[in-house]
């Protein structure tokens, strides 16, 4: 306990910020891989549900999403891009490239390869014109009652979305979660990006 209190007191306001978010991330990841893999399956298809129902993603021209890993329990978004599909939406998927989350077209049978931190991306890499963006999908650890989320801490998708807004493109922001992964408030940094709303197995929370 003692340690605790002086190591708060020598650090920084961000270094303890850090530090919680990184026991928290550990604690987070475990929950969610505590969730059966067919447990899964039925929730993402439920979130699915919700997504396309939403009045931005069925008016939207292009979506930005990612490309789920079961190795990591994400929400999948197979049946996500299934519908989308379906409703003939311009779909792209991230890439990291010089240390910056970009966009590359992506389509429903796209042959894919493993990139640098074990995500997926197509082998032929098409880049996107972001200004166009409607909505970006975004994969979360943890979100909480003010609309910000716990990312894997890279800080990706935070820069992605300020390097958007000060282009003057503003997409929907919406994460996409299992409900168990909701807390009531997060660690913040100021560069943290908030959301505009989180689909759930059970519905969507809106803060806009």
């Amino acid at each position: 306990m003692f340690k605790s209190i002086v190591l708060y007191f020598f650090m920084d306001h961000s270094a303890y910020i850090t530090i919680e978010k990184k026991a928290l991330r550990a604690i987070m990841i475990a929950r969610r891989r505590s969730i059966t893999e067919s447990s899964r399956i039925v929730m993402s298809r439920s979130i699915a549900e919700h997504v396309i129902g939403l009045p931005e993603v069925l008016k939207a021209g292009s979506i930005h999403l990612y490309l789920s890993l079961s190795v990591l329990a994400e929400v999948s978004t197979d049946p996500i891009i299934d519908k989308l599909t379906v409703h003939d939406k311009t779909l792209s998927v991230p890439v990291i490239r010089n240390e910056n989350l970009v966009s590359v077209a992506f389509k429903k049978g796209d042959s894919l390869r493993k990139a640098q931190f074990g995500q997926l991306e197509p082998e032929v890499l098409s880049f996107l014109d972001e200004t166009h963006l409607d909505v970006v999908l975004l994969p979360l650890l943890a979100f909480d009652e003010k609309g910000y989320r716990l990312g894997y801490g890279k800080g990706f998708y935070d820069r992605f979305l300020h390097r958007l807004s000060q282009k003057g493109v503003n997409p929907c922001r919406i994460g996409l979660s299992f409900f168990q992964q909701r807390v009531d408030e997060l660690p913040t940094d100021p560069w943290d990006e908030p959301l505009d709303a989180v689909v759930h197995e059970h519905g969507v929370i809106r803060y806009t």
